[in-house]
Order: C-alpha cells, then structure tokens, then sequence
C-alpha cells in the first residue's frame, strides 16, 4: 500500500500526458473521439484563420474536445509556436495532422519538438507537392506519372503543345484537393484551369502558385489506407472507385457512383499494396497514417497522390465499422502508443503480411439527380422511410427548398449513403432500390420556381445549371476532376449565396 501511496503521489507531480493535433477538422473528429476515449487532454493548433467555412465551423464543432488552442498565426514562426507549447503544464507525447491543412505544420511541430515518431523534414516536400511527390519516385525507381510543374501558362502551354498527347491533369501542387483538379483536352481548356488554380486560396489557406501538369492516368481508381511505424508499413483498408461515364441528360459526364472496401488481398490488391509501400518509403513516411489515391493503368499502379492523414470524411468510423479497428486508432498507437498495435499486427517474421479482417461489407453509394429545379423533397426523409437494412447514414447535399442540379461532377451530387452489412447481396438489393427512386424521379421532385422557403440559388449551382464560368463565358460541362473524400467542401462550396 505505501508502495502504491508513493507511486501515486509521484505521478500526481508528473505532467499529464497530452497531444498536438493541428487543424482536427473533417475526419480529424474521429482522432479527438480516440484521443478522449484514451483520456489524453488535447491542444488545438490552428495552421490559418484562412481555411475553408467547412473548416472553420467544424473548428467551432469540435471545440469541446480540446482544454487549450493555440492560432499560429498569432506567432512569429514555428520556434515561438513551440516554446509556447513547451510552457503549458503538459508533458506532449505526440502531434498529429488532424486535417489536410495541418499536416505540414504538424511535421514541423513534431520535429522542433524531437518527437520519436515526427517524420523527417528532409522529404517534408516529397509528401505535400504534388509534383515533388512523383519526381520522389522517379529518384527511386518507383513508376511515376508523366509532369510538367509551373505557375507561368506560357511555359504550361508550350510542354503541353510540345508533348501533345491529350488529355491532360492540371492540379495545385500544395492543395487539399477540393479546390480543384482539372481534366483538360485542349490548350484553352489548360487556360482556364490556370485561370482557376494560380492566385487562388486553397483549403488549406495558402494562394496556389505553381501547377502540376501530368499525364492523364486511364484505368481504375483505388485507395490505399495505411499506418507506418519504424518505416514498416500495414494495409488497414483498400478500396475501389466505380464511375458511371455518360449519363441519360449528359453524354459527357464522368461521375464516381460508389466506392467500396475490397478484401484486404487479390492479384489487384496485393500489386496495390507492394506498390504503394515503395511509395511510402520514397516519400519518407515512416511513422502515421497515410491515404494514397492510385490509378491502375496499363502499366500497373501509377500514383495519384500521397496525402499524410486519415482518410477523409467518415473514413475512420467505415472503417472500424467494417475491420474492427478504426483508422484513427491505428493512428493514435503509431504516434503516441509506442506502436502496440502494429507490432501485434504485423508479420514479424512470419511469411505474407497482415490481412485486415474485413467483417462486413462497406459501400459509400452516390446519389444521382437527373431532376433540376428547386427541391420539393426530403431526401434524407424519403429514403430513412424505406428503412433499409444496410443503410448507416444519409448525407443529402440538398436539403427541401434548395435548387437541385443534375448531376454532372461529384459538386452536383444529390449526397452519398453509407451502407455497411455483413450481406454485399443486401447493399445491392438496397442500392437497386434508390437507384430506382432516382430513375422514377420521385425522390428528386422538384418545381421550377422557388418554393416558400426558398432562397436564392447560389452562384455556383446556378453556373453548374447554365454551363457558364464566372466570366459567363459558355463551356463544356464542367473539367473540373473532384476527390470522392471532399464531397463535403465540395457542397459546401456548391450551397455558397452570393453576399
């Protein structure tokens, strides 16, 4: 007892253990739930004030998380930031990206601080530019995609006509990708999308300055979530994108219908993941959670991105649904839990590697409109009516009231269902079931005048309904490519009303 007495007593006058999570917005709310549950006190850092309105009300959202918050902006630098982390009366253990915006400051926090699991500084570069990213590969050997990186059109414009092999993928190489990647056939389609991209804010809160310019990556769209510890990696969940190209009131639309968690080994999978590890470690990832975007082409795997973070949205929660382990406990135990976890999990010196269970099946439907006009129903309501088994949540993008566009792009999306079930026979049964709503069109009545309490139709549905720019110059339907995981900035862009 005086032993326990005493132990108790020293503890008492030790710091409490407490972690950093720079900008714990989107799917970052699943890492303060697993840092709360691990009764681990948390310090908000706050990269900008300039991040998108979705991050800034989900900053007020989560506020009840954290006991201290802390706007860099209000220091000098990353050495001041850090002495006043110093100061506060917490022993800090580990510092997470709670977002894609704060996954930057979060290595810089993590290495001032001399964290054992901070990946290193020196390929800080390879992991957030997208351009910087590929040449990685290239300088070890990994496939990489075709580019051409500047902020000047003129230089763009001149290795496009040079190459002349369309179409091509012109993205901002330090964005969160929700502010834009653009699909461009042809020279004016390149000018606008630097028109677009160079001199805007991104989500993060930083102006675009230089565009990646790449090869356009035909084949099948897969991610590859992981956790590394040591510079070992572990698979925790894979999935596939299905698209639908061509649509009834679009010939030209491409638009992503479902993406579902595949079975954590297959001749696609495993070439997935053998390739996916080299680019992790090209990257210099060798601690936390990583969301990498792959193309499956002709010539195998070809990298999208790397995004150092959770994956997106409800990510983690769908997962722990589905595997058993959330993404944000992978990601907890190789930044501050001495990576307990993985070494249960992975294959030390045992033949393979680990194989996430995957318990049920997981399906993140997209709803399609084929209607436009000013909503008449409740889509959430309409389809938590039909109680079907598989369904977890309903997440319209259109409430009663609002204008509804057809669907062209992930931005016009009517919303996405969550469907989780032990039975992939269910979730087809049930996804045939909203497939047939929307094709009768009862679930998307809507009036060509506005409704009673109806307001204005926003700037960005009203371009999406006429095909114009913002200069009102006619385009094509939109070239704008969208991350399936961004649906949300994506609608809260699309729902904006003009000041």
């Amino acid at each position: 007892k005086a032993k326990a007495k005493a132990k108790a007593k020293s503890e008492a006058k030790q710091p409490r253990r407490a972690a950093v999570v720079v900008d714990p917005y989107s799917s970052g709310k699943y890492l303060l739930i697993e840092l709360q549950k691990r009764k681990v006190p948390i310090i908000c850092v706050r990269s900008s004030t300039k991040l998108s309105q979705q991050f800034l009300r989900a900053h007020k959202a989560n506020s009840k998380y954290w006991v201290k918050m802390l706007e860099y902006e209000s220091f000098p630098g990353v050495p001041e930031l850090v002495e006043a982390l110093k100061a506060l009366p917490f022993k800090i253990v580990g510092v997470f990206g709670g977002s894609e915006p704060g996954v930057e400051l979060a290595d810089r926090i993590g290495n001032a601080l001399e964290m054992p699991t901070a990946n290193s500084l020196d390929q800080l570069e390879s992991r957030k530019d997208k351009a910087e990213m590929q040449d990685a590969l290239r300088r070890n050997g990994v496939p990489a995609a075709e580019q051409f990186k500047s902020g000047d059109l003129e230089k763009l414009l001149a290795w496009a006509k040079q190459r002349d092999q369309w179409p091509l993928v012109a993205k901002p190489t330090g964005g969160a990708g929700s502010d834009g990647v653009y699909f461009c056939k042809s020279l004016d389609d390149l000018k606008i999308a630097h028109g677009n991209i160079i001199g805007a804010y991104n989500p993060t809160g930083k102006v675009n300055s230089d565009i990646a310019l790449q090869e356009y990556l035909d084949g099948d769209e897969y991610i590859v979530d992981t956790v590394s510890y040591e510079g070992k990696h572990l698979l925790v969940a894979c999935w596939v994108y299905t698209k639908r190209r061509g649509l009834p009131w679009d010939e030209k639309a491409i638009l992503t219908s479902q993406n579902e968690l595949l079975a954590p080994t297959g001749e696609k999978q495993d070439r997935l993941v053998e390739y996916v590890f080299k680019v992790l470690d090209a990257v210099g990832l060798r601690y936390g959670p990583c969301h990498t975007e792959v193309m499956f082409t002709k010539r195998g795997p070809i990298l999208v991105e790397v995004n150092a973070r959770l994956h997106g949205l409800q990510g983690p929660r769908l997962i722990e649904l589905a595997t058993g382990i959330s993404k944000a406990t992978y990601a907890a135990d190789a930044i501050m839990g001495r990576g307990t976890l993985f070494h249960r999990l992975y294959q030390e010196e045992r033949p393979g590697r680990y194989l996430y269970p995957r318990l049920k099946q997981c399906v993140q439907l997209v709803l399609i409109s084929g209607s436009e006009g000013y909503l008449k129903t409740d889509i959430k309501g309409a389809l938590a009516a039909l109680e079907l088994p598989s369904v977890i949540e309903i997440l319209p993008a259109v409430e009663k009231g609002q204008f509804i566009n057809k669907s062209r792009d992930l931005p016009t999306a009517a919303g996405t269902v969550l469907m989780v079930h032990e039975s992939m026979d269910q979730i087809k049964a049930d996804t045939a079931k909203i497939r047939e709503l929307e094709e009768a069109g009862t679930l998307y009545d809507v009036s060509e005048g506005p409704l009673d309490d109806s307001k204005a139709i926003p700037p960005a549905r009203s371009r999406a309904s006429t095909h114009t720019s913002v200069d009102g110059k006619e385009l094509e339907p939109r070239i704008r490519l969208d991350s399936y995981e961004k649906m949300d900035a994506l609608w809260a862009e699309m729902n904006v009303r003009a000041e």
